[in-house]
């Protein structure tokens, strides 16, 4: 068995006008996030972490914010065309652990909701993706509700020689 490891980070501002999507879900907030696409934060570092870990670079790479048909695109499309990029080298996921920094709004009741979109874009069972909140304690600007971040990390597993 192969196993490959990715990292993935993401940030986006808060801006009032805009739908909050984290992982997939439409979240209640007076804010949502601003970017190109649905600004998933969540979904964004986890596309990382999967691409980080099979070395094909990251999602401004695969997905450049100067196409079209990336703007305000459902962050899971791309989610499931990083599945496609896995699975076309004979990967699968092992396991997602990620965690959103925000200070409001809490996101512990969207949790279960997220983990079940996720892990249908990346055909793998819910018990392989983890995700947690956290807030910085009032500091830094996810701590003064400028905006949210989102680390993750990915374990991918292949029985393919190599």
């Amino acid at each position: 068995m192969k196993i490959k490891i990715g990292n993935g980070y993401d940030v986006h501002r808060l801006e009032e006008g805009r739908d909050l999507i984290l992982g997939g879900v439409k979240i209640p907030y007076k804010k949502g996030l601003q970017g190109h696409s649905d600004a998933d934060v969540l979904i964004h570092s986890i596309i990382d972490s999967i691409l980080g870990a099979l070395g094909k670079g990251d999602i401004g790479k695969i997905f450049p914010d100067s196409k079209k048909e990336f703007k305000d695109i459902s962050s899971i499309i791309l989610l499931e065309k990083v599945c496609n990029i896995m699975k076309e080298e004979k990967y699968n996921i092992g396991n997602i652990d990620a965690t959103v920094v925000a200070e409001n709004p809490k996101i512990s009741e969207y949790i279960n909701e997220m983990k079940k979109k996720i892990s249908i874009a990346l055909k793998t069972e819910e018990k392989n993706i983890n995700i947690k909140g956290t807030t910085e304690e009032k500091l830094g600007f996810t701590g003064n509700g400028e905006g949210i971040k989102s680390y993750s990390v990915c374990l991918l597993v292949s029985k393919k020689e190599q």
